[in-house]
């Protein structure tokens, strides 16, 4: 029985690739288990309003991915300038830094010792280059790292930073340095580093009126998209895959015959639904990769303004949120109301544990009371809320994650009709920009044409992302 490619997951990577076969005459069926396409980009209605699930900035490198961007959304893709702060022990400082307001603020006794720290580092060179901490505090100091980077980084990865592997630094900040930003707070000329961009662009209606256009063209042109169907299955004979079966939104199973299978699901997934199960060592490898899951409380107040940035990180140990996104300034048209003030409080989790298992009253009230406790907005101005949980968002890089990833990687790429993709599907921490190109390049391979490296996308040593948890 002749079958189309088959995608698993519309996000980013599944809609490239779905694009860019259409584009070549090939229709493929692609599902994912949610009701709308997008995954993290998708945008969410709740009672007028908008609501992204985390911050997405649209910024890249990629020549490709700016041209489709604003191919699809016209002039519905709008220039935002940024603001964002850092909130830490009770104070905040601006992001990216500025050096007059980041001594003033911390006070010139801990500026002194902070430069102090970060010369004695460039000087010593001390540090494990091995895990984040030593990496971090050969580059910034110690006083630098434990005030900008160590707090943060330990709430989204919920490991100590010795825990994680200096990986995700090289990938994520690579050659930005103190004196880079320092240079920038002066206002120096030449090129600025991405991490440090003044402005962004943003869909008028969030990222997932992207998504949605792009999900209309790609049927228009002949994919059919099953929502709410979540893969159950994935057979395999010897070194191909023959079929899937998904469970639609009833419950119902399908069986769906596989010529290709392009997948964008998460990488230890794909392993433990395959039947018959893989290796016991691939299995095993499968296991010990772990993803950060992510929540997000979305509030509505009936307060004009309410501070005046896209976003806040939030540092203090005290608080458990990571990043407060602040919709309403990304675009206007993202409020209902001009007089309300919509915000995102975010919390990194990890699945079936703590603040995961709580009621979403509980973590309404509990981004209430830390939004209080921050003087941002008192609980008085709340007028509804909702919560979203996300699962499998950010790959840990633990310090052996890349032998159990080569373990998995050496098994995948036996089998020949099975292309990976993705944030998840890769076991990569990108954005929705590097997700794209994974998904363009995922089909260009199949089709034999300009073959790419899907593993090396956000390699390269030019290319800078912001060091906090971004997410497109």
């Amino acid at each position: 029985m002749k079958s189309n490619p088959l995608i698993l997951g519309a996000g980013p990577a599944g809609l490239a690739c779905a694009h860019e076969l259409c584009a070549n005459g090939i229709q493929p069926l692609v599902m994912d288990k949610n009701e709308q396409a997008g995954g993290l980009c998708r945008t969410l209605e709740f009672e007028g309003s908008l609501f992204d699930i985390g911050g997405h900035r649209f910024i890249s490198k990629s020549r490709e991915v700016n041209e489709l961007w604003r191919r699809i959304l016209g002039p519905d893709l709008l220039l935002v300038k940024r603001k964002s702060r850092i909130y830490y022990r009770d104070r905040f400082f601006n992001y990216p830094l500025n050096l007059l307001n980041a001594t003033t603020t911390l006070g010139f006794t801990e500026s002194v010792r902070c430069l102090a720290s970060y010369l004695f580092s460039r000087w010593s060179k001390a540090g494990d280059d091995s895990h984040f901490e030593g990496w971090m505090t050969r580059r910034f100091g110690k006083r630098l790292y434990e005030i900008f980077f160590k707090t943060y980084t330990e709430k989204v990865w919920g490991i100590p930073c010795r825990e994680l592997s200096s990986d995700w630094a090289v990938q994520r900040i690579q050659s930005l340095s103190l004196g880079k930003a320092v240079l920038k707070a002066f206002g120096s000329f030449g090129p600025t580093p991405k991490t440090l961009s003044e402005e962004f662009l943003y869909p008028r209606l969030g990222p997932g009126l992207f998504c949605d256009r792009w999900k209309n063209l790609c049927e228009e042109s002949g994919t059919e998209f099953l929502m709410n169907c979540r893969a159950e299955e994935i057979r395999r004979e010897g070194n191909r895959i023959t079929e899937v079966t998904a469970a639609g939104p009833g419950g119902e199973l399908r069986v769906n015959p596989v010529s290709h299978l392009f997948s964008s699901i998460p990488i230890t997934l794909l392993i433990q639904k395959m039947k018959p199960l893989p290796p016991p060592e691939v299995l095993e490898a499968s296991r010990q990769l772990k993803f950060r899951s992510f929540m997000v409380v979305n509030l509505i107040f009936d307060q004009k303004n309410i501070f005046p940035d896209n976003w806040i990180y939030v540092h203090s140990p005290g608080i458990r949120a990571g990043r407060i996104q602040n919709y309403k300034n990304w675009s206007m048209e993202m409020v209902s109301n001009p007089d309300w003030t919509t915000l995102g409080v975010e919390y990194f989790v990890n699945e079936g544990e703590g603040l995961w298992n709580f009621s979403n009253e509980d973590m309404i009230q509990l981004a209430l009371m830390e939004l209080e406790e921050m003087g941002l907005v008192a609980p008085a101005r709340y007028v509804k809320g909702f919560v979203v949980k996300i699962a499998n968002v950010y790959p840990v890089y633990s310090p052996e994650y890349q032998k159990h990833l080569n373990t998995i990687r050496n098994f995948v790429e036996n089998i020949e009709n099975l292309s990976l993709m993705g944030r998840e599907g890769l076991f990569r921490y990108d954005n929705s920009d590097h997700a794209i190109l994974t998904g363009l390049y995922a089909a260009r391979n199949y089709m034999g044409k300009n073959p790419q490296d899907v593993w090396s996308v956000n390699t390269e040593k030019a290319h800078l992302e912001e060091w906090t948890a971004e997410s497109a």
